[in-house]
């Protein structure tokens, strides 16, 4: 073999490793790209899905706060105005469909009411409604927020909780026992909701606002609470009243029971207040 047949060889070998030295390379940075595109989907999406929807919840639970805050500061004939986001308004790329539902329920058609009865009364005093928001993801119900008896309750697959308290409360009596006081919201108006990914408004106007000043003597005492979210007040009832105020604080499927023997003074205002989603 002469040293030009060496040489080519030589050189043909030399390509062959070039082509696969190329190869090698290509499926490596390949395999980078895709390393790095399940770390992107599988940790920072997730991340950054999960931070953007709770801020994205306290903001939607803050504006609930501001629906209870305006309505328990309005006077007869008052009207504001507030504005409610839908769904987020950024989402991570590859992220989860997010779908915001805003839902009305008035007091001529809601399950969801608070009652005070006692045997001097010819009929329970009442009051019903509830605004309600609920977000879905990828079709799949994930959080609700509802105004409710003036108060706030925010629930989840895992349970619920009274985030902001209602306007209920009990102090000790000069002449012994406890004295009662609370305010009620009839929610009156148009069943309505509102469904999309952008924002929707409330417009509150209140109608009438009633003082009572009861005086229940021996009677008993009885607040019943309707409430799709009733183990979460069972909760904050339980907490509020007992073992001091209350005799006995009891469940029954979507209904709480409060039982008070030792009330001296029950001071009730109940508000009426139109509610329209725009």
């Amino acid at each position: 073999m002469n040293k030009f047949d060496r040489t080519m060889r030589w050189k043909r070998r030399m390509r062959g490793d070039d082509g696969v030295a190329s190869v090698i390379g290509t499926i490596f940075a390949i395999l980078v790209l895709l390393t790095l595109l399940s770390l992107l989907i599988t940790t920072y999406i997730p991340a950054w899905e999960k931070q953007n929807e709770q801020e994205f919840m306290n903001e939607t639970l803050s504006r609930f706060s501001t629906v209870k805050s305006v309505n328990g500061l309005m006077e007869t004939d008052d009207q504001q105005f507030v504005s409610i986001p839908l769904a987020p308004s950024k989402v991570p790329l590859f992220g989860k469909t997010v779908l915001g539902k805003l839902d009305f329920t008035p007091s001529k058609v809601s399950d969801t009411s608070i009652s005070v009865d006692f045997a001097g009364l010819s009929e329970p005093i009442k009051s019903t409604g509830s605004l309600e928001y609920l977000v879905y993801q990828n079709s799949k119900l994930e959080q609700r927020i509802s105004y409710e008896m003036g108060a706030v309750v925010v629930f989840q697959p895992d349970g619920g909780l009274v985030k902001v308290a209602p306007q209920i409360a009990a102090s000790p009596s000069s002449g012994g026992g406890y004295d009662l006081r609370l305010t009620m919201y009839e929610l009156v108006g148009d069943d309505s909701e509102r469904i999309g990914d952008g924002a929707s408004g409330v417009r509150l106007d209140v109608n009438d606002i009633q003082h009572y000043e009861l005086t229940p003597g021996d009677d008993t005492v009885t607040m019943v609470i309707g409430s799709a979210y009733a183990a979460a007040w069972e909760d904050w009832l339980n907490e509020r009243f007992m073992p001091e105020v209350a005799d006995s604080v009891s469940r029954d499927g979507g209904e709480v029971t409060v039982i008070f023997n030792d009330l001296n003074e029950i001071e009730i205002t109940k508000v009426w207040t139109e509610v329209v989603l725009e």
